[in-house]
């Protein structure tokens, strides 16, 4: 593997919640949809409870959904309606990659640093050509790839073999600290926590919490030379 100067080669990113948003989001439709049947919930705790029922983003089926509503505590007599309810975000659910994304890129290239993608979405790879933006990633990964997942640090590693770059010379950046943070450490890759929505504001051990990818241009600069 050929180093260029400085200590990372490469930043890996996660998508979903990373690099692109949805509108509505899940997590702020399901804590309204929550209201309607009387539970009150903060962001943080509605993003805690789908990740006690396995988290997933691809459209949701009946039994993730089911997990859901029993980890929002939803009236058991209720659940089924619940669930048609929160269904209802597909039928109008539109995605949008999030302002600085595009920036960030363009400042990667710039550093000379290669830039790709790990997801856990397996239909990351068409939402990527229907944003046209699959030019700008040199590698694009989700779970059918190598036929494991994130936190498994197999696919961090495989796609770091993959673009013939080090894992301890690779930033991986996420939203999720069970599956990002964690699994990208388990390969030996320098994973950022990005906190868009403020859901992650203490109760993990990341080294590196950022709110935006503009945030991430000052990291690199500063705590990561």
């Amino acid at each position: 593997m050929t180093q260029r100067p400085g200590r990372f080669d490469a930043v890996l990113f996660d998508w979903d919640d990373t690099l692109c948003g949805a509108e509505p989001h899940r997590f702020a439709f399901a804590q309204e949809v929550a209201r309607h049947f009387g539970v009150e919930m903060t962001l943080a705790e509605i993003y805690r409870a789908f990740i006690r029922a396995g988290d997933s983003f691809a459209f949701p089926g009946p039994a993730f959904l089911e997990k859901v509503a029993v980890e929002l505590g939803i009236d058991p007599d209720q659940r089924a309606s619940f669930i048609h309810a929160y269904r209802q975000r597909e039928t109008y659910r539109r995605f949008a990659l999030f302002d600085d994304v595009l920036d960030m890129i363009d400042d990667l290239g710039a550093r000379k640093l290669r830039v790709g993608v790990i997801s856990n979405n397996d239909g990351v790879v068409s939402s990527i050509k229907l944003l046209d933006v699959e030019h700008r990633f040199e590698i694009i990964v989700g779970p059918s790839t190598y036929n494991v997942a994130k936190p498994h640090p197999e696919i961090f590693r495989r796609a770091c073999d993959d673009m013939g770059v080090a894992p301890h010379r690779t930033v991986y950046v996420g939203d999720s600290y069970d599956n990002d943070v964690v699994g990208a450490r388990s390969a030996g890759m320098t994973p950022v926590l990005v906190d868009r929505f403020g859901i992650n504001l203490d109760g993990h051990d990341a080294e590196h919490r950022v709110e935006t990818l503009n945030a991430l241009a000052e990291l690199l600069d500063t705590v990561m030379v």
